[in-house]
């Protein structure tokens, strides 16, 4: 029987469920706060596990993405040291995505992935109505609205983004996001490098900052300089930015750097601090769901953000689609938190570690001479770096993109692709049994000795 939904946020998150429920044949309507849907807001990058969930939501849409995209996973991506330019770490996005047949990683302009999604869906879209407050009653869950009207529907989807106000609805005590540690500028820089038919996606590293730049086609490069400073506490003259930047946070820095912010309009580039959340194991109550980041908001640093919610979108969509009828959508709900959950927590906290591990860089120790020793940046901090140099490019990065693109190995190979092998927790996958240390530290003693995940979360994020 067909069941009725109402999504709270038509983001990309939004639009994607609604996409898959659409086809799954829901009625839906989506609520969004926005009047209008304007062309803002930067490139967004579609990783390879996300692309193999856009293709099974809809063929038809994910080859306009494809069409419409720039490829990055095929090039050469990694780390730089930010004063030197010499590579500190590279990456390989080609191969694990290959292994599983997926597609390379790809970047699209936000505004036009948002029309593609809109061309699909856009009649269900409702623009200024937003979704302030709602309850389970019975069998329906009820939503008021920014106009205080009442919608009626079998559930509702929260993808209304970290300042969630469905989120509300599985905590009455909801605390505030937690700040990052860091303050974003982006911009995106009118050049091409002489580097750009081999190199994708660079990462500049300095003490307590860094700086992204990616290809995303055309002549442009989105860059984003990532610094360590207090929400709420630059005063900067509108147009000063570029100037500040580049003399008081990158002067010094590799001309790659100098090239992109020189080539960059003045009132192109926006500034933002960062937040995010502790991970939740709790998406569900009774019938309403959270889904991308008011579920799960995650640090920019793996480019996963939009594609856990493309993620979360199809895990959904399956577990309606195994239900008979309206009454079983409490159950559906609950399916979908279990099969969503620990992946998610499990990105996040890399997304969190990624960016904790290149603010904690520094310009890596060399040997100048062995007699008598002379050493270059001879610091701790500068020793650590250079000791885990090997263990990122040989180790880290390799079983960081394996698990990424490892969806979805293990789930309905009805909906889902056959596993691989690699995948993580496919089928003979290879698992070694070890002893854990002797000593832990609180975190981890607290956690073995059968705290509340919720609670551990929360005290040690």
């Amino acid at each position: 029987n067909k069941v009725d939904v109402i999504i709270a946020g038509g983001g990309i998150g939004g639009l994607c469920a609604a996409l898959v429920l659409l086809n799954e044949g829901c009625g839906v309507r989506v609520f969004e706060k926005t009047t209008e849907y304007r062309s803002f807001g930067g490139p967004i990058q579609i990783a390879s596990n996300a692309l193999e969930s856009l293709k099974r939501i809809d063929l038809e849409v994910y080859q306009k993405i494809l069409a419409a995209s720039t490829v990055i996973g095929d090039r050469t991506n990694g780390l730089k040291d930010g004063v030197s330019n010499e590579w500190f770490a590279t990456f390989d996005l080609y191969s694990p995505a290959r292994s599983r047949n997926q597609d390379a990683s790809v970047v699209i302009d936000r505004p036009v992935l948002q029309q593609i999604l809109l061309d699909r869906v856009g009649r269900c879209v409702e623009n200024g109505r937003e979704v302030v407050s709602s309850e389970n009653r019975g069998q329906k869950v009820v939503t008021t609205l920014s106009d205080n009207t009442e919608v009626e529907a079998d559930f509702l989807v929260g993808a209304d983004g970290i300042w969630s106000k469905v989120r509300s609805v599985l905590d009455t005590e909801l605390k505030a996001p937690i700040w990052s540690g860091y303050t974003c500028f982006a911009a995106i820089a009118n050049c091409v490098p002489d580097d750009i038919a081999t190199v994708g996606y660079k990462v500049y590293l300095g003490s307590r900052k860094y700086f992204v730049s990616v290809d995303v086609g055309g002549g442009r490069i989105q860059w984003y300089a990532f610094l360590n400073i207090p929400p709420k506490s630059l005063q900067l003259e509108r147009g000063k930015e570029l100037e500040w930047l580049k003399t008081t946070q990158f002067d010094g820095w590799s001309e790659e750097v100098h090239q992109l912010i020189d080539s960059t309009p003045l009132d192109q580039i926006e500034q933002r601090d960062l937040y995010d959340r502790a991970p939740r194991l709790q998406w569900t109550r009774g019938r309403v769901c959270l889904l991308g980041d008011a579920a799960h908001p995650m640090m920019p640093n793996l480019g996963q953000g939009g594609g856990m919610a493309i993620e979360d979108a199809l895990v959904l969509g399956q577990e309606l689609r195994r239900i008979a009828d309206a009454s079983a959508v409490p159950l559906a709900l609950r399916r979908y938190e279990q099969n969503r959950v620990v992946r998610a927590a499990a990105v996040q906290g890399m997304s969190r570690l990624s960016s904790t591990i290149l603010f904690l860089y520094n310009h890596p120790t060399t040997i100048q001479s062995l007699w008598p020793l002379k050493l270059e940046n001879a610091g701790l901090r500068s020793m650590i770096t250079r000791a885990c140099q090997g263990f990122l490019q040989q180790v880290a990065f390799p079983l960081q993109f394996n698990y990424l693109f490892s969806f979805p190995a293990s789930l309905d190979p009805g909906v889902f692709a056959t596993p691989s092998a690699g995948d993580f927790g496919a089928p003979g996958s290879f698992k070694v049994e070890r002893k854990g240390p002797n000593a832990r530290g609180v975190a981890e003693k607290t956690l073995l000795e059968g705290a509340p995940l919720s609670e551990w979360f929360n005290q040690y994020w």
